[in-house]
């Protein structure tokens, strides 16, 4: 081959930037290679120059800081062969033993899988996937499909299949659980095949997974967790084989990055996204692990150039920065005002959407000082983004979009602009590389989460379950709907107001670590202990991955949903944690291993790493040891999980829904009040096994049945009482029966009703009914009687008019006879002739509806379930049955009332009966509450219930440690502190307690305080100002107040002055020891008793009035409304009150009404006085307008602010406390016409 000249390379030097080498080919007319050859030689020559000159540079300056920061030890290998990594290959005996694991998982679960309908939302769940509808936020339509295939299988009921779907995926995740830990135990021990300290310590470590707490309890219901789990697992087993691809081509020529797995892993995530959010958090470790292992792995390829990558690492935080800080300014500034008001959908772009932030040059300005002074929110700002219309659009298209905008726009910024520069020129930035496998990896992610279009596709088909209603938008609005449902809004934010330390409060950080505790039993500790030192002593990077996998998830999870220390809460989220168990259950794993390591011949081996270890390939006697060890530990664990997961027979939320829907006759109306167990057992077993077709079940949001109360992401929260007020009276008044869940609150408002209990359901019944069901007990009542029966339901006096009415009616329905028919008259006696019709003749009494009842399992079987389903018996069964053995007790107490002095009541009864009808129901609800504590032995709601109904029965004692255990397992209650404060208040003061024992009782009330305040102080985070402010602060100071009192005066000292006044019986001395007491020990009681005592000497009017108001007081702190209205009203039938005597108790009279939310006799008592041109008009006008608030009603409430400018304003200037009123009503007014859109009007 001929030889180039010194001319011609002389030439080539002086043209190769320039010309192409074709053009210098032509030009010499030399062979192509021999000048391709001279052009890579300059190259090479040039660098190592250009390096030479560098060197000596950095050598006389002490060496570049970057270089000193990232260059290796003399003489030191590249971490790839300082770290051999030698991949174990799976085998046929892997096949085998991977088999072993699905095959055992499989058959538990199947054998302990629930076989019907479980509870929470196994029944939405499987309705969903039985008709393919749209469940609840966010949908869940990877799960939905899949499951959808299980209920093709020719046997089982519906729910028991979807159930069968669960325990399959748990049983195909243990295989890939397998397969990872036979992976990383064998990595550096052997090539293949079998190995005692491989494939045994994976397939134990499979079993202790598939045995674990949560996974065993998820495995046996329909619920989404089990297929999220099969989805990590799979996605970790990728990551270990682009671990050991990393690991393998870490010497190639051109960068290896295992793109092919990267994007296998982005497709999967993307579709484990499609199926729970619990998958964001996992993101954090694997994302973290394969930018560390590329950076390691490449590093050295990369030393000289370290500059060329700081330089990307600042190009890109630049663009970060940029795209971030719009994103800030859009949420701040733009979508705060996007609405979709309803009806109306948006006629925005793409493109207008996405780049409504860079529409404005001051961008940067705006950014800057936003920072400045912290003004992130702005008040107004604050509230349009709570609007029910706040444009989630908006923020999912940024969710969507930046990402892969930022990493795109970076990629273009490298091939137009950095490869210009010299130092990218040869291909051997890390940044680049990384970046463009990320973004490989995020396009995929894009890919597996579009199955999210599921959603609105199905929902256009209009399945019976259409949680959302995504087919009711159209255009942009549709996705603002999606999005909203993806983003799980309708739920709120999650979390509480509890201070943190540093990340977790103190109560968090127990809750987490009972979480793990409680998967496998304490004895898990004895895997996990010599698993931490096997898996850093074995495989440092597995070790050192699962550590921060597990830690990363289970701190960031815990701190963003942030759950109160709740233990019905914390129930809820433990699930949420089930890939931390599976971190956990990797170190268990090497546990295993060392357990069978430590007890061989060469115990030495557990301390060498695991290339010098011996390989064994087959069992030697000595392994039996280990397995007995292993053996040991694991059956205990499988023992306790089993009694706690073992579902085979449990038919609690079948027999719960059948239970309510056997209550209820043809063609009734049943609303629900919303609970899962409630609603989505009817759900499935309307919709899905189509039971009960005559019955119109609603539920009261209208997500899964049908829509009755409109769609309530237009609707404003403030007018939701006023719709469901109108909907239920329609349904009242339909002529179908209407029952209900529950009872409603307000039931009264809507009309002369009350509710009548049939077992698990309440009728709305016309309120004459109630005189009925009384008289079917009492035989004999009078008009007085039913009164006061209609007033203790409709929480009003009922009208005699009304009375006459239902006497009337009831006369002709032959229910009832009155002797003289004199219904006006208040003594007028009615007798009971028959009951009205009731909807099951067979079900005479409510007892009959309970007795008919399917309720499987004991007490101490039941208590073996899990929350939720320990929920129906708690709240649903017993709960129920203490309100019907208390309304009993109360009936019987009654009839003992009318009996006076007498031993026979008019029904028939003797006094001895009653009192053997009152102890009989007393002890059932003894017994009843027993059961419910087995049941609900972590139940804060079951020993608040048990305590209250102690301090009813005046049983303080129980009271007391009822309070005590609820304290234990629940601190952030409050209530429970301000109850056993007064259950040891209660037994101070108690006659039966020694005098020398007060302190004691009261010093442990005083305790009690004293712990509450210190949860307040460490769960509150609030300035002094605020706290003072503060009303449960407030009660805990009134409190100690209260007790501090009692301390410093004695019950002996106020008994002795209570003998004293007792000796001198007049008004004054009463009047004197009321005041005492209540001044000195703030016995609330005992000054009432003084009070009415005072009263029965009370002469002059002065005296009757004074102390009927202070006794009116009293009542109502004691909580006793009615007996504090009684009061007033018998005080306002005194003749010769003067006008001001009289305004001042009608005023007490309306305080009264307002304060227990009763708005028509406050109104009705206030509007007396709303023309009188005084402070007390223009405080009537004003609580009437508070009241119009209070019910939604805003425009009468403006009428009413209007009347108090245009009458009351002018007397401002002359009266400051009318000043004070006319300016908050002015406020008041002009917030009231801005919200109508009337301003200025």
């Amino acid at each position: 081959m001929a030889k180039l000249s010194h001319l011609e390379k002389e030439y080539i030097k002086a043209n190769y930037k320039n010309k192409s080498i074709d053009e210098l080919t032509k030009k010499l007319e030399k062979d192509r290679e021999l000048i391709e050859e001279y052009i890579n030689n300059l190259q090479n020559s040039q660098k190592n120059n250009t390096k030479t000159k560098k060197e000596k540079v950095n050598k006389e300056n002490g060496g570049n800081i970057l270089s000193k920061l990232f260059s290796k030890k003399e003489n030191q290998e590249p971490i790839y062969k300082r770290y051999e990594i030698k991949p174990y290959h799976l085998s046929k005996i892997d096949a085998i033993f991977a088999a072993a694991a699905f095959l055992f998982t499989f058959f538990l679960y199947l054998f302990t899988l629930t076989p019907s309908l479980s509870a929470g939302d196994n029944g939405e769940l499987t309705t969903a996937a039985y008709f393919l509808g749209v469940g609840h936020a966010p949908g869940y339509p990877f799960y939905t499909l899949m499951s959808k295939l299980f209920t093709y299988i020719p046997f089982g009921n519906i729910a028991w299949r979807t159930n069968l779907f669960s325990g399959t995926c748990a049983a195909f995740a243990m295989i890939f659980f397998y397969l990872i830990m036979v992976k990383v135990l064998g990595q550096n021990r052997v090539e293949r095949g079998f190995s005692p300290i491989v494939q045994i310590p994976a397939l134990f470590a499979s079993i202790a997974f598939a045995i674990s707490d949560n996974m065993w309890a998820q495995a046996t219901m329909a619920e989404v967790y089990s297929l999220n789990i099969l989805q990590i697992a799979s996605m970790l087993l990728i990551l270990v084989y682009w671990f050991e691809s990393v690991w393998k081509h870490a010497n190639d020529e051109v960068p290896y990055y295992g793109n092919k797995y990267l994007m296998a892993f982005g497709f999967l995530y993307g579709v484990a996204l499609a199926n729970h959010h619990v998958t964001l958090p996992f993101a954090f470790a694997p994302l973290l692990f394969i930018a560390v292992v590329l950076f390691l792995v490449h590093k050295d390829r990369y030393i000289n150039h370290i500059e060329t990558s700081f330089i990307s690492i600042f190009v890109f935080l630049v663009l970060l920065f940029i795209g971030g800080f719009g994103y800030y300014r859009f949420i701040m500034n733009y979508e705060a005002y996007l609405y979709f008001p309803p009806g109306v959908a948006s006629n925005d772009s793409i493109f207008s959407i996405i780049f409504k932030p860079f529409a404005d040059m001051n961008i940067m300005s705006d950014i800057f000082t936003a920072l400045a002074n912290g003004s992130y929110l702005r008040p107004d700002m604050i509230q349009n983004l709570k609007s029910p219309f706040y444009p989630t659009l908006y923020k999912g298209m940024f969710l969507v979009f930046w990402p892969l905008f930022l990493v795109l726009v970076w990629c273009l910024v490298y091939r137009y602009f950095l490869c210009k520069i010299d130092k990218f020129n040869n291909d051997n930035d890390f940044i680049t590389g990384i970046s463009i496998s990320y973004y490989k990896m995020l396009l995929m992610l894009a890919v597996g989460v579009m199955i999210y279009a599921y959603m609105p596709i199905r929902a256009r088909a209009l399945p019976p379950l259409n949680w959302g209603q995504l087919n009711e938008p159209s255009g942009w609005e549709n996705l603002s709907y999606l999005f909203s449902m993806i983003h799980r809004k309708q739920y709120g934010a999650s979390g509480n107001d509890i201070a943190a330390a540093f990340i977790l409060h103190p109560e968090q950080v127990s809750a987490l670590i009972n979480i793990f505790k409680t998967q496998l039993t304490v004895l898990g500790l004895l895997f996990l202990i010599p698993g931490l030192f096997q898996i850093f002593k074995k495989n440092k990077f597995i070790g050192i991955f699962s550590v921060f996998g597990l830690l990363s998830f289970a701190v960031s999870l815990m701190a963003y949903t942030n759950p109160p220390p709740s233990v019905r809460t914390l129930s809820f989220v433990e699930v949420f944690f089930l890939p931390a168990t599976l971190y956990m259950l990797v170190i268990i794993g090497f546990g295993i291993q060392w357990y069978m390591e430590y007890f061989n011949t060469n115990i030495k081996n557990v301390l060498k790493p695991a290339s010098e270890e011996t390989a064994y390939t087959v069992l030697k006697p000595y392994h039996a040891i280990s397995l007995a060890a292993i053996l040991l530990i694991m059956i205990p664990i499988f023992v306790m999980n089993l009694s706690r997961n073992n579902n085979s027979k449990d038919y609690s939320n079948h027999d719960y829904s059948y239970n309510m829907m056997n209550s209820l006759p043809d063609n009734a109306i049943f609303a629900t009040e919303g609970g899962d167990n409630q609603v989505f057992g009817l759900v499935y077993y309307t919709m899905v096994e189509r039971r009960r077709p005559d019955l119109k079940i609603y539920d009261q949001k209208g997500n899964v049945f049908e829509r009755i109360y409109g769609n309530l992401m237009k609707t404003d929260g403030r007018w939701l009482g006023d719709i469901s007020d109108a909907v239920d009276k329609d349904f009242i008044e339909s002529g179908r029966p209407y029952y209900m869940a529950w009872r409603r609150d307000g039931l009264y408002r809507l009309g002369d009703y009350y509710f009548k209990a049939y077992g698990l359901v309440f009728k709305v019944q016309p309120i004459k009914y109630a005189l009925v069901d009384e008289l079917e007990f009492f035989k004999v009542l009078t008009v007085n009687d039913y009164k006061d029966i209609a007033k203790e339901h409709l929480k009003r006096d009922y009208e005699n008019e009304k009375i006459a009415a239902d006497l009337n009616a009831l006369l002709d329905e032959g229910l009832i006879s009155v002797a003289r028919k004199n219904i006006y008259d208040g003594n007028e006696e009615i007798t009971f002739v028959k009951m009205y019709e009731l909807p099951f003749p067979q079900f005479k009494t409510e007892e009959d509806y309970w007795n008919s009842y399917t309720m499987q399992g004991t007490a101490e079987e039941i208590s073996h379930y899990d929350f939720l389903t320990r929920e129906i018996f708690v709240s649903s069964y017993s709960l129920a049955r203490i309100d019907l053995y208390n309304r009993r007790i109360k009936t019987y107490q009654k009839l003992l009332g009318f009996m006076g002095n007498g031993d026979v009541a008019k029904n028939g009864i003797t006094r001895i009966e009653a009192n053997q009808k009152i102890a009989e129901f007393q002890d059932l609800k003894k017994q009843e509450e027993d059961r419910m504590l087995t049941i609900g032995f972590d139940m804060s709601n079951v020993y608040f219930a048990v305590g209250n109904q102690a301090i009813m029965d005046g049983n303080y004692e129980r009271a007391a440690m009822m309070f005590e255990e609820l304290i234990k397992l629940e601190k952030l209650i409050y209530p429970a502190y301000f109850n056993l404060t007064a259950s040891y208040e209660y037994l101070a003061r108690s006659k039966d307690t020694p005098y020398d024992k007060e302190a004691q009782y009261l010093n442990k009330a005083k305790e009690t305080l004293e712990r509450a305040e210190k949860t307040f102080h460490r769960g509150k985070d609030m300035g002094d100002a605020a706290r003072e402010q503060n009303q449960t602060y407030q009660q805990i100071k009134q409190f100690m107040a209260r007790i501090d009192a009692q301390l410093k005066t004695t019950r002996q000292q106020a008994d002795n002055l209570k003998a004293q006044a007792m000796k001198e019986d007049t008004f004054e001395s009463y009047s004197s020891y009321a005041n005492y007491i209540y001044q000195n020990r703030q016995d609330i009681e005992e000054t009432l008793w003084a009070k009415l005592e005072a009263k029965k000497r009370a002469r002059s009017k002065d005296h009757i009035i004074g102390v009927n108001k202070d006794i009116s007081i009293l009542y109502a702190n004691l909580g006793d409304t009615a007996s504090s209205i009684s009061i007033l009203n018998d005080t306002l039938k005194m003749p010769d009150l003067t006008r001001d005597e009289r305004r001042g108790l009608e005023f007490d009279l309306a305080n009264i009404y307002l304060n227990n939310k009763m708005y028509d006799q406050a109104i009705s008592t206030y509007s007396k006085y709303t023309n009188e041109l005084t402070q007390d008009g223009a405080f009537a006008l004003y609580a009437i307008g508070h009241i119009y608030i209070e019910q939604n009603k805003i425009v009468e409430a403006l009428n009413i602010y209007n009347d108090f400018r245009r009458i009351m304003s002018p007397l401002a200037a002359s009266n400051d406390v009318i000043a004070n009123l006319d300016k908050d009503v002015e406020s008041r007014r002009l917030q009231i016409m801005q919200y109508l859109g009337t301003m200025g009007q």
